[in-house]
């Protein structure tokens, strides 16, 4: 016999089975709708407590001063590393590390305080001053390689400074003293990544 059809007859014998199952049902979709609105509760209350942060008021490339704002945002936007508009690290020497766009949340990794050529060197790595007489229109944050007699010295390096002739790119810290070498001898190169 089917068993849509046993279902049926111990159901039209045992009318309590059916209201069971409908009370059974209806607590658990008053759970499921519960706990979606505590966490709807939950998100709400979070949207209310503000923190205070930094906001760019323009755009900005690497080496540039940071041009900010402090605005209040809601604690559940915010990144975690958020810069902190009170902290004693912002000053008028701030610069940008990487590119900002205007009303993005300023983060600490956008940030270099520190004066020299190294100050917009990512951590793990080095600046080294490069004297390339056919490195032109050079600016800061660009990527490219060092290369010296064909061979590839330091891949994924940055510009991070430039000082009339002398081009200063942060390349990792194991590569630094090769690429030293070859820039001292005037046989380093700089090739431009696209």
């Amino acid at each position: 016999m089917n068993l849509a059809v046993q279902a049926r007859r111990l159901v039209a014998r045992r009318p309590w089975i059916y209201w069971v199952a409908c009370v059974i049902v209806a607590a658990a979709v008053a759970m499921l709708v519960a706990g979606h609105v505590a966490r709807l509760d939950a998100a709400r209350r979070s949207w209310a407590d503000t923190g205070r942060v930094l906001v760019a008021t323009g755009d900005h490339v690497p080496g540039d001063r940071l041009q900010a704002h402090t605005v209040d945002m809601p604690l559940a936007v915010l990144p975690p590393d958020a810069v902190d508009p009170t902290s004693q690290a912002i000053d008028d020497r701030a610069i940008v590390r990487q590119r900002v766009s205007i009303g993005e949340v300023v983060v600490a990794a956008d940030l270099a305080v520190a004066d020299g050529p190294a100050a917009l060197a990512d951590p793990g790595t080095l600046a080294v001053g490069i004297t390339d007489p056919l490195a032109r229109d050079v600016r800061i944050g660009l990527e490219v390689q060092v290369v010296s007699e064909g061979v590839v010295l330091a891949d994924g390096a940055r510009v991070v400074g430039v000082a009339e002739e002398v081009i200063f790119v942060a390349v990792q810290a194991q590569a630094a003293a090769t690429v030293a070498a070859a820039a001292h001898d005037s046989a380093a190169s700089i090739v431009f990544v696209p």
